[in-house]
């Protein structure tokens, strides 16, 4: 019985934090689709959709992750500073990037959701490798920790998978009105 109170309070859990990601996913996604892309073609579609989705839902996720870390990290590190002082250069270095990370992830769900131009796409792909590997490696290099094989295929990973999208995915160039989405809505490319 013991076991069976474990896997439900898991499930609960899971469920919970599905739902913290995908009831604002829902919206930000909703309101993404209000905004037209920039160009149209009867070669692929356009407009914020497919893959995005998948996208977003996953930049909300990453991005709540990380408030949730800062702030706890905060509080833990609130506590250090009132014994002692001379922690707070430790402080803000393991604060900061946080901080940072939390305003470029808001910033790059900001460019998908709502802008339609080509520099949102490059805004986005900068934005995620800033807020991943960049961050994740000077945290790492700032406190002698070493990444894990896992932690570092998670990261490099995402931010690959994402930058190659952005690049190759005719929908994305055609949203944001990319010098190659102005290819694909002439029919001088697939």
């Amino acid at each position: 019985e013991h076991t069976n109170m474990h896997l439900f309070g898991g499930m609960i859990g899971w469920l919970l934090a599905a739902a913290v990601v995908l009831i604002p996913t829902f919206f930000v996604g909703r309101y993404a689709q209000t905004r037209p892309p920039l160009l149209t073609s009867s070669r692929a579609k356009s407009g914020f959709g497919g893959v995005l989705w998948l996208f977003l839902a996953g930049q909300i996720g990453w991005l709540l992750t990380l408030v949730w870390q800062t702030v706890y990290m905060t509080s833990e590190l609130w506590f250090m500073l009132e014994r002692n002082s001379q922690t707070m250069l430790a402080a803000f270095v393991a604060v900061v990037p946080g901080l940072v990370s939390i305003c470029i992830g808001a910033w790059v769900i900001w460019q998908i959701a709502a802008k339609r131009s080509p520099n949102a796409v490059a805004f986005a792909v900068v934005g995620v490798w800033l807020m991943g590997p960049c961050a994740a490696m000077l945290q790492s290099w700032y406190f002698g920790l070493a990444l894990t094989e896992m932690s570092l295929i998670q990261l490099f990973g995402w931010s690959i998978g994402w930058s190659l999208y952005f690049v190759l995915s005719p929908r994305v160039a055609l949203t944001y009105g990319t010098p190659r989405g102005k290819r694909i809505a002439e029919g001088l490319e697939k």
